[in-house]
Parts: C-alpha cells; sequence; structure tokens
C-alpha cells in the first residue's frame, strides 16, 4: 500500500480550507479540561485508509476507516458484571468502548487521499456532559476500498504464553485462536510460533499462512509454562523474523498473553525500550491480552511503540473472534504521528474529550491537550473522537446561543505517511441543522450518556452514596431503542443496578 501525497479534510461545514503536504520536519476515558479557553493539540501515527468516491450525503459502507482506541479494554467491565462484582470507576475507559462500536460520520464527498477527517457539530450534547453546549464528533474516512483491495504481505511470529491457569491440556483455546488468525492469511503470508517460556522452543518456523494442518499440529505442540518470559518470547520471535522473512513482508510480533506482571518477565518499562528497538527495525509488535486481567500495564507497553497495537479478548477462546472483527485494525499500519489541534472559538472552552486513550492524552500549564497515538491503523469499523464545548463564562455574561453557521473551533490535522511525507491541513467547525446527524453522532451521544452516568453512578457508589447512584443510573432514560442499539451496555446497565440493590 503507498499512500498517496495529499490531504482532503472533508469537515462537512462551510469555510475556508487550507492543506500542504511534504513538510520533511519529523517534529474505550473523557478527560476534563482546564476551565480557561484553549487549544487541543492530538498526535497520533500510522494510518492508512482510504475510501472510494461517494457524493451521497451518508455515504455506504465501502471503504475502510481507522480508530485511535481499539484495545476492547471495556470488555474488562463486562467481565467483571458477569462474574457479580462492582467494578471501579476506573474500569470505565472509554476509548475502548467506542472501538467496539462502528460509528459512521457522514460524508460529502470521496476522499482521493490516504486519510480524511470528517466532522459534525450538533448544539444538542448529552445531559450528562452539562454544562457543555455542543458535541463534536471527528471521524475517519481512507481511499482503500473494502472490495479490490489487498494489503501487503506479512511474516506474523507468534509468542504464545502457556499460562497453566488459563491454557487447559490439548491446547483447544489455542488451536482455536490460531485458526482465527490463519482465517486471515493467505499463501503469501508466512506464520512462526514460539514459546514465552524459558524452554527456548520454537513450534513452528516459516509456515505458508494457508497451511492449516502445520499450524494446527504446531498450536498442539505447545506445553504449558509455569513461568511466563514475554520478554524472552519477544527477542526469540524477533531474531526470528529477522532471519527468515521474506523480502517485501510486513514484520509482525504477535504476544498472546494473560497479560499479568508475573508472566512479563520484565517490567513495563524495559517492555517499551524492547518494543522501541524492534520498531527502529522495522519489526511491529501486536499484543493481545486474554483472561480479563486488570493489570496489563506491561502488553501496553510492548504495544506502545511505533507500529504497535493492542487488543483484549475475555479468554483464549476470544481471541478468534478479536481477529475475526477487524483483523487489519491489529495488523495493517495506516500512518504514523497524525495529530489534531483544536482551538475553540471566542467564547467556548473544551470541556471533555472521549474515545481517545487516557494514558496518551496530556495537558500543559498553558492549557493545551496533547495526545500522542504512535499508530493508527486500517480498521472495518468507522472510528470517532467525540469531543465536547461549554461557555467559557466571560465576565459573568450569559453566554451567546450556538447558532447554525457561527464559529466554534478551528482545527488542525497533520499526519505522517507511510512513505515519511507530511500532509497538514486545517478547517473551521460551526454547527449544523440536526436533521443532517449522522449514525454515528447520534449513537456517540447515546454512549456519551451511557459512560458518564454509569462511571459517576459507580463513584457515587464507592462514596457510599448507595442512594445516590441508584438514583443516577435510573434517571439515565433508556429504554427499548437503546436495548436495541446498545445491548452489551444496555446489559451492563440492569447488572450495575441489580448489583448496586443487592448491596
Amino acid at each position: 500500500m503507498r499512500p498517496t501525497s495529499s490531504l482532503a479534510l472533508l469537515l462537512l461545514l462551510a469555510s475556508t480550507f487550507t492543506w500542504a503536504g511534504g513538510d520533511d520536519d519529523d517534529d474505550d476515558e473523557a478527560q476534563d479540561v482546564a476551565p480557561a479557553r484553549m487549544k487541543m493539540e492530538m498526535d497520533f501515527a500510522p494510518l492508512e485508509i482510504s475510501a472510494p468516491a461517494m457524493p451521497a450525503p451518508m455515504a455506504a459502507p465501502g471503504s475502510f476507516s481507522a480508530r485511535v482506541g481499539g484495545s476492547g479494554d471495556i470488555e474488562d467491565l463486562y467481565l467483571a458484571l458477569a462474574q457479580g462484582i462492582l467494578p471501579e470507576p476506573g474500569v470505565l475507559r472509554p476509548e475502548g468502548l467506542f472501538a467496539m462500536h462502528d460509528l459512521p460520520t457522514r460524508k460529502t464527498g470521496p476522499c482521493d487521499v490516504t486519510l480524511c477527517l470528517l466532522g459534525e457539530v450538533s448544539a444538542a450534547p448529552p445531559p450528562a456532559v452539562a454544562p457543555a453546549q455542543a458535541l463534536v464528533m471527528l471521524g475517519f474516512d481512507t481511499n482503500l476500498p473494502l472490495e479490490g483491495w489487498s494489503r501487503p504481505p506479512m511474516h506474523v511470529a507468534v509468542v504464545i504464553d502457556a499460562d497453566p491457569a488459563l491454557v487447559q491440556h490439548g491446547g483447544g483455546g489455542l488451536v482455536g485462536a490460531m485458526l482465527g488468525l490463519q482465517a486471515n492469511l493467505g499463501p503469501q503470508d508466512t506464520l512462526s510460533l514460539v514459546s514465552a517460556g524459558r524452554e527456548q522452543a520454537v513450534y513452528a518456523q516459516a509456515l505458508a499462512g494457508d497451511d492449516q494442518g502445520g499450524w494446527i499440529t504446531a498450536a498442539r505442540r505447545v506445553a504449558l509454562s509455569p513461568e511466563g518470559q514475554v520478554s524472552q518470547g519477544v527477542a526469540r520471535a524477533a531474531r526470528l523474523l529477522q532471519e527468515t522473512s521474506p523480502p517485501g513482508h510486513l514484520m509482525r510480533v504477535l504476544v498472546l498473553s494473560t497479560g499479568a506482571p508475573h508472566r512479563m518477565g520484565a517490567a513495563p518499562e524495559t517492555l517499551k525500550a524492547q518494543a522501541v528497538t524492534l520498531a527502529e527495525s522495522g519489526i511491529g509488535v501486536t499484543a493481545v491480552s486474554f483472561g480479563g486481567g486488570l493489570d496489563t500495564a506491561g502488553m501496553a507497553a510492548l504495544a506502545g511503540a511505533k507500529g504497535g497495537a493492542f487488543g483484549r479478548a475475555p479468554s483464549l477462546e476470544g481471541v478468534a473472534r478479536v481477529f475475526g472483527e477487524d483483523f487489519e485494525a491489529l495488523f495493517v499500519p495506516l500512518v504514523y504521528r497524525f495529530g489534531l489541534e483544536i482551538s475553540p472559538a471566542s467564547g467556548w472552552r473544551l470541556s471533555g474529550v472521549f474515545g481517545v486513550p487516557e494514558a496518551a492524552l496530556t495537558w500543559d500549564s498553558a492549557g493545551v491537550a496533547r495526545l500522542t497515538v504512535e499508530t493508527l491503523f486500517v480498521s472495518r469499523k468507522r472510528g470517532a473522537i467525540y469531543l465536547t464545548f461549554a461557555p467559557e463564562g466571560v465576565s459573568g455574561m450569559p453566554p451567546a446561543p450556538l447558532r447554525e453557521g457561527s464559529a466554534l473551533a478551528e482545527v488542525r490535522l497533520s499526519y505522517q505517511q507511510l512513505s515519511g511525507e507530511w500532509i497538514v491541513g486545517t478547517r473551521r467547525l460551526a454547527p449544523e441543522p440536526m436533521e443532517l446527524e449522522s449514525t454515528g453522532l447520534r449513537d456517540g451521544r447515546a454512549l456519551i450518556q451511557w459512560l458518564v452516568t454509569m462511571r459517576e453512578a459507580l463513584a457515587q457508589h464507592q462514596a457510599g452514596d448507595v442512594d445516590g447512584a441508584l438514583s443516577r443510573l435510573a434517571g439515565m432514560g433508556w429504554g427499548p431503542t437503546e436495548a436495541a442499539r446498545f445491548p452489551k451496555e444496555y446489559a451492563a446497565w440492569l447488572e450495575t443496578l441489580a448489583l448496586m440493590q443487592a448491596r
């Protein structure tokens, strides 16, 4: 895949637009922002995606998209509730929530470059984010058609952490997970399998991607390991990739582990340094944790370098589903160092950010928010970032109402293509009529309402205000419509209510 050299920002808003390319300077939680008006800057990295020409207001799902989050860590909430455990408020990390949903944004035309930014502005934010008076959805489009596009061939070296606590003898769960991976590969791809234990085992070396029999045999040979050494397994896999990968293949290490600290073989900062070294040699790391462990800092560190991706599954058996739902989002980079800078108009301040990794968002003393994500990946699900804006409240005067066409913010976009070329562009954001809202904006509004309500209710319950927590949950206002649109979130809401009432 070779990115194009220009950028179109399709923000669905009327105003001037400028872009420039070729600058070689290498320079699933909502975040409450400082009360002063500020700029928000986000830096992401690799993302390559495309979309066919579609002039319809709501384009058909004919192109790949991209997602910022993607770890699926919202599964931790569902797993805790299924076990009868009332989770901590911090378990509700919204990048994982939004990564689980397909959130299409309205399009005004085709995307003819690597990555396009789509945008919508609504004067009707979810009630839970008051005093916010505006909701912005920023979505993604690419020039990669779902039909007819083929990714580059790859060599995937799998590191399996065969934890006796979670892997049954006979390797049934592992075989299923490996077949889920292999189903997305073809004869042009290459597979290898190594252990994460001290035994230095190589179970398969450079098998053809469609060699199902060989892959099953290798998976069944995996021995349980009482001592996990994921770091050693990653080093072993990297050496194998460097020694056996065919020319032109993407090289990726896939780590399958519970992510428990005692299985990693090194501290998170050491694992991050290891991943950075691999990235410098052209090897990306995909880390998929399974089993519902909440302390997966080591796995996140492995996925934190350039080309890294992090995913989660409730069990080893569930790994196959993760691969089947959105394989490209874990393995195929789109762009690097994708950045957004959002400057609120006079009288407005950025009051919330949803759908970005919490750890990647930082603020400086001047109130500038920066988000850094090393890599964005091709995705079959349309991803989105949601922003809320509140009145700045100058001199105690009432804020001017937000009107259609009035400026709310200016967006500056930048990203580095896989070829190394930089693309930048700017655009003005302004609200539009509510009847033009996309499905993604409507769904995002409902999901933010659910997220904020659940998190605040859990915090109230943790503080001992049980009645207040129950009242907040009961007042969320979800009914049959939301139950049909968001069955997992609806079930989690009911389960949380039941657990609180039982205490």
